[in-house]
């Protein structure tokens, strides 16, 4: 497993807890569905055999509502609970690493490898790479979409740290310009 800020490892965890952008109500968490869990994990399959996946997913749910109760007092500008922080910093301690440096065709990698083949090694490799993002990255660059029905949360990685939904034109952004311009259309 390599070790390095991958926004897309957490990000991903927080948004399987999909809600229908479209405003319909409509929810689904995806860390119930074995399909999106199996390739969700794939990359740790080493170190969950055996794990029943009842486990698995309550591990997965728990780490996500610690690391989403921490973006939601980022977007908006609160202090962060130090109770959340120790709850992350517990599960990034639950599992020791070694790591190693390789040189493969002329590259360095850094990678961790895991001291135990247990489930809270990855769960511990999640929270690191959610801790090197607020560490190393932007935490004020941490979003929520402001589409109520969508809450989808991302990185905003413009120049001016102006994103104010998910998926800039093609996703909420366009569905909400669109909904504005009919709005002003009704009232006129």
């Amino acid at each position: 497993m390599n070790s390095y800020v991958n926004i897309d490892l957490w990000l991903e965890l927080l948004n399987s807890d999909w809600h229908d952008y479209r405003g319909s109500g409509r929810r689904e968490d995806r860390i119930d569905d074995s399909t999106w869990l199996a390739r969700y994990t794939a990359p740790w399959r080493g170190v969950l055999r055996g794990a029943p996946p009842s486990e698995v997913r309550a591990a997965l749910k728990s780490l996500r509502m610690t690391i989403r109760g921490i973006v939601d007092h980022l977007a908006a500008g609160a202090v962060v609970p130090r109770l959340l922080l120790r709850e992350l910093n517990s599960v990034m301690a639950a599992s020791p690493v070694i790591w190693r440096i390789e040189k493969t065709l002329g590259v360095y990698e850094l990678s961790a490898a895991p001291l135990t083949a247990e489930l809270r090694t990855m769960t511990a490799e999640i929270a690191s790479s959610f801790a090197e993002t607020l560490a190393q990255g932007e935490p004020s660059r941490i979003k929520v979409c402001e589409n109520q029905a969508c809450l989808w949360v991302f990185y905003d990685k413009s120049k001016n740290r102006s994103r104010r939904w998910c998926e800039g034109n093609t996703g909420c952004g366009n569905l909400m310009k669109v909904r504005r311009f009919r709005a002003r259309k009704r009232t006129l």
